[in-house]
């Protein structure tokens, strides 16, 4: 039989009605819900990491152990999820073929291979291949199953060792510092692998703020109808000579337009989202990182958008993106699909990371504002904005930089106004406000 292993139930739930055009049967087998194929595969998903890490029990006093004998101490393997290690362990003798379906990053590696173990275990002589893809779409998971691949070992190593590494690293760390300042109990000091330099950075920026020392300035500004101009030194440390510039300024009635330069400025869109791009956008609208990741999770498993995990910033070569834009040509964003369909080229913006494993993160389907709850609407309706901006035009703004002699004291005053919207027109999250200025000469 054959067992195609996924990462969490959702997941398993959408492949196997892709994979059986919605005729998959689902049963509860020991606690966990499989799916069955009319081909006679089975569907099962894992619910993230079964196993992890720990240390042998002989090591679990703090006072009994020194804190330096676990860098060298044996790393064993702990059940995370009894019910899944024992179907794992039940299906295995009847396992001909296993296909591992997991997200295909890291984490997805290992925990594939975590599945495998407990497998092979039962089973030595079990065949065993790799689904990949990057969206749950009929078309990604159908291609992924047509094109089955090897397991990465290495790529699961490498989140094996991260994961050996956090534990020698925290655990001995954590032991020898609580334990050297005496904070016990649930008072401990805890030390991890990131939370410790990022506490560092947290540290550092207080002690500035701490250390900052207040200092008064003063600002001269000039009001002229319609405008208002700001004193050329920008900032007075001292007052006397704010008093004297007022005293030459005060009471005149006319200034001097001495520069005047306007220039047109090239505003290009932005790139396409990587996760760090999409968390940092997805703030902006006030949904925190872990709230906007949630809801990217959700919207890829349900196969909305593409894998939100990706440091990529380059879409590939096969991605066809008049297909992309082809999926929004009606409903609520058909007006924008359409006018960038409608270009000779659609050429797409590039970041400066580009990788091999996922694709920038991007829409893959049209939904409807009912579908979604209102908060997976906002971050589905910007990832889709996001990639229609990476195929717009440049946005064009005139630019408009004044200098103003009143009474021989410079003043200055910038304008700004926009001359072709362009990508601004698509994505309405990066706001530049227009500054214009009446007539001047």
């Amino acid at each position: 039989m054959r067992y195609i292993i996924t990462e969490k139930y959702n997941t398993a739930k959408r492949i196997s009605d892709i994979l059986s055009r919605g005729k998959a049967k689902q049963k509860r087998m020991d606690g966990v819900n499989v799916f069955f194929l009319e081909n006679g595969s089975a569907v099962i998903g894992l619910s993230g990491h079964i196993v992890g890490v720990d240390f042998p029990p002989e090591y679990s006093r703090w006072d009994g152990v020194e804190a330096s004998s676990l860098v060298d101490a044996e790393v064993v393997t702990i059940p995370l999820n009894e019910k899944v290690i024992a179907l794992l362990k039940k299906i295995a003798p009847t396992a001909d073929e296993v296909t591992i379906a997991t997200d295909f990053d890291r984490e997805g590696e290992l925990i594939g291979l975590e599945a495998l173990r407990i497998i092979r275990d039962g089973n030595k002589s079990v065949r065993v291949n790799r689904a990949r893809y990057s969206a749950i779409t009929k078309k990604e998971i159908e291609d992924a199953f047509s094109n089955l691949v090897d397991l990465d070992y290495n790529l699961a190593y490498s989140a094996e060792a991260r994961q050996i590494i956090d534990l020698i690293w925290g655990a001995s760390l954590t032991r020898f510092i609580s334990l050297s300042s005496n904070a016990l109990g649930s008072n401990f000091l805890s030390v991890g692998r990131v939370q410790s330099p990022t506490l560092a950075l947290l540290v550092d920026r207080e002690r500035e703020i701490e250390a900052f020392i207040p200092r008064p300035y003063w600002e001269v500004h000039a009001r002229f109808e319609g405008f208002e101009a700001k004193h050329a030194k920008n900032r007075f440390m001292d007052r006397e000579e704010v008093d004297k510039v007022l005293e030459k300024v005060r009471g005149a009635k006319e200034g001097i337009i001495t520069s005047l330069i306007q220039k047109t400025k090239v505003d290009h869109p932005p790139i396409p989202f990587n996760t760090t791009e999409f968390l940092r956008a997805a703030s902006s609208i006030g949904i925190s990182a872990a709230n906007a990741m949630r809801i990217a999770e959700s919207l890829y498993v349900n196969g909305f958008i593409s894998y939100p995990r990706t440091d990529n910033t380059v879409y590939p070569g096969s991605l066809d993106l008049r297909e992309v834009l082809s999926l929004f040509s009606e409903g609520l964003f058909r007006n924008e699909a359409k006018a960038l369909l409608s270009k000779k080229e659609l050429k797409a913006t590039r970041g400066k990371k580009e990788t091999t494993d996922h694709p920038p993160i991007y829409p893959v389907a049209y939904a409807e504002k009912s579908q979604m709850r209102d908060d997976e609407w906002k971050i589905y309706e910007l990832v889709v904005r996001r990639f229609f901006a990476t195929l717009a035009d440049p946005a064009e703004w005139i630019t408009m930089s004044v200098k103003i002699d009143i009474s021989g004291e410079i003043f200055k005053v910038n304008g700004a106004k926009i001359r072709k919207q362009g990508w601004r027109a698509f994505y309405p999250y990066l706001k530049s406000e227009e500054r214009i200025l009446p007539e001047l000469e």
